[in-house]
């Protein structure tokens, strides 16, 4: 392999690295924005 190559599978390796770690708080912080959401509108009373 030459360092060329080596240089580039390392860069893409840094960069899928930063990108699951980004995904996994954007998901992990979702999940808790969707549960207070939801719990919020189950006690919310309906006006007839």
């Amino acid at each position: 392999m030459t360092a060329g190559a080596l240089f580039w599978l390392i860069l893409f390796g840094i960069a899928a690295l930063v990108f699951f770690g980004i995904a996994l708080v954007v998901t992990i912080r979702g999940v808790g924005d969707l549960r207070d959401l939801l719990s919020s509108s189950e006690h919310r009373v309906k006006e007839p």
